[in-house]
């Protein structure tokens, strides 16, 4: 099977799957959100933020490394594991300790959190080295399977407690029980059993080393601001920030999900190719801005109404949140392929050192506009940051594929053009009273968006002469997926 029929196939399994799990998970968040309040939202966005950044700094990125690596054998896979049972020790203890820190000087709620996360992290490092070779045969069925026991074993969990409790610890049972899963089911569907062996540690750790340093700085550069919101204006704001950040990502996250996913191993094939890479690269960006355009800018235009109407007026705040990052996620999706594109590359120095930048640039501004303007100082600041941000990602991505400005930006021009036609339609229609926080009001609005979106896109692709361009890649795409007809 030709690679981009791969790819198409594996992108249609990946976002039907995926569309599963954002709508469990959406509903889980609703569920939540009306059973707990943004109080406890905030407790556990504190032990999260605290277990993400220690867990990126300590990340090796094994799995990258098998999928960029072009001939694993066993002793790789079982280096792989042993490195990553080490690490989840070691950040299990961490944790531990951190949680001791919060009993003597800090909420004790936060130190029982800790404890969990602790267990969470040991228990997510036994998972199967082998499920990555879903990933490098670009088969997906069965790491799609994987995703949906995880998500539904978390409902499940945090509904059940929620109902009864009430309690945050309804969102930390949700994430023990999907890693208990996500550990079970990959050694079900890869019957393996890992040796301890430390053979290959050095090459494994040559290219994870500054994945993991990157990933590191992403997580604070990305994640910090919350302890600075917790500190400074408490759990609760931080919750409706955390839930309004969480729901704004989400569907831009899960639309574009099945592209971006199989973006690492399929620019990895294309590392001798640079012709190809490049058509690649700026292909993706132009599927990835039809897609995240419309889903993330048309979520902004209808966030208000839609939270007062599934969370609840308590949530109010939320809806400011998710006004502003939810069109901030759409317009960074142009610059999204950079990073996967970089690693299938090998150039995780790079992707470091681009961290970094954006680390120094990025954290004083959040910190002058949050202290300038509480909460909606933050947003603006992160308005500023997302474009420095884009056009570092457009710069290095010129450097590796050597694809212009101009091929990168406006090579996306009709997702611009229609998602503006878009919101002409859906703001004029709020101006005429379309804006009440009811199913019918809001039916209206995504609908009408809808429709002008598509109707805007088609009708631009027509007119420039119907050029190989996203509608294309969509309807190549159906095609690929469908059976083909068989000639006698």
């Amino acid at each position: 099977m030709a690679m981009r029929k791969q790819l198409a196939v594996g992108s249609i399994w990946t976002a039907g799957v995926r569309a599963g799990v954002s709508l469990m998970g959406l509903a889980n968040t609703v569920i939540l959100a009306r059973l707990l309040t943004p109080g406890d939202f905030g407790l556990v966005a504190v032990a999260t933020v605290i277990f993400a950044i220690i867990s990126a700094f300590t990340g090796l990125s094994l799995a990258a490394a098998l999928i960029q690596h072009k001939d694993p054998q066993r002793e790789h896979y079982d280096t792989a594991w042993t490195l990553e049972v080490i690490r989840g020790a070691f950040v299990g203890a961490l944790l531990f300790i951190i949680g001791l820190f919060f009993a003597f000087f800090g909420d004790p709620r936060i130190e029982l959190i800790m404890y969990a996360f602790s267990l969470t992290a040991i228990i997510g490092a036994l998972r199967n080295p082998r499920i990555i070779d879903f990933q490098r045969r670009l088969s997906f069925h069965q790491e799609l399977l994987i995703q949906l026991a995880e998500k539904l074993a978390s409902i499940v969990a945090a509904v059940t407690i929620a109902l009864i409790y009430q309690t945050f610890w309804a969102i930390v049972a949700g994430w023990l029980a999907s890693q208990i899963i996500s550990v079970v089911l990959s050694y079900v569907l890869i019957p393996y059993l890992p040796r301890v062996s430390m053979r290959h540690w050095k090459g494994l750790f040559s290219f994870s080393g500054w994945v993991a340093l990157g990933s590191g700085v992403r997580e604070l550069n990305w994640r910090g601001d919350k302890l600075m919101v917790n500190a400074v204006l408490g759990p609760s704001v931080l919750g409706q920030y955390e839930v309004g950040g969480r729901l704004s990502a989400l569907p831009v996250r899960e639309s574009v999900a099945p592209l971006v996913h199989v973006l690492f191993p399929a620019f990895a094939k294309l590392q001798e190719e640079s012709g190809r890479l490049r058509n690649a690269y700026v292909r993706a960006q132009r599927i990835l801005a039809m897609v995240a355009f419309p889903v993330g800018i048309g979520f902004a235009l209808v966030a208000g109404p839609l939270v007062e109407f599934a969370l609840g007026a308590k949530w109010a705040t939320a809806g400011l949140v998710i006004q502003v990052l939810s069109t901030l996620f759409a317009l960074q999706a142009i610059s999204t392929p950079f990073a996967p594109m970089a690693m299938g590359l090998g150039r995780t120095r790079l992707l470091f050192i681009r961290d970094i930048v954006n680390l120094v640039v990025r954290f004083p501004i959040l910190v002058v506009g949050f202290f300038m303007g509480g909460l909606v100082g933050l947003l603006a600041a992160r308005c500023v940051t997302s474009v420095f941000i884009i056009g570092q990602d457009l710069f290095l991505a010129r450097r590796l594929t050597g694809a212009t400005f101009g091929q990168q930006i406006f090579s996306s021009w009709r997702a611009g053009v229609a998602s503006l036609a878009m919101v002409a339609v859906v703001l004029g229609l709020q101006m005429l009273g379309v804006m009440s926080p009811t199913a019918s009001d809001i039916a209206v609005l995504v609908l009408a968006g809808g429709v002008s979106y598509f109707a805007v896109t088609i009708a631009l692709w027509w007119s420039v002469g119907k050029p190989d361009g996203p509608e294309q890649e969509v309807i190549d795409m159906v095609h690929a997926f469908l059976p083909q007809s068989k000639t006698v």
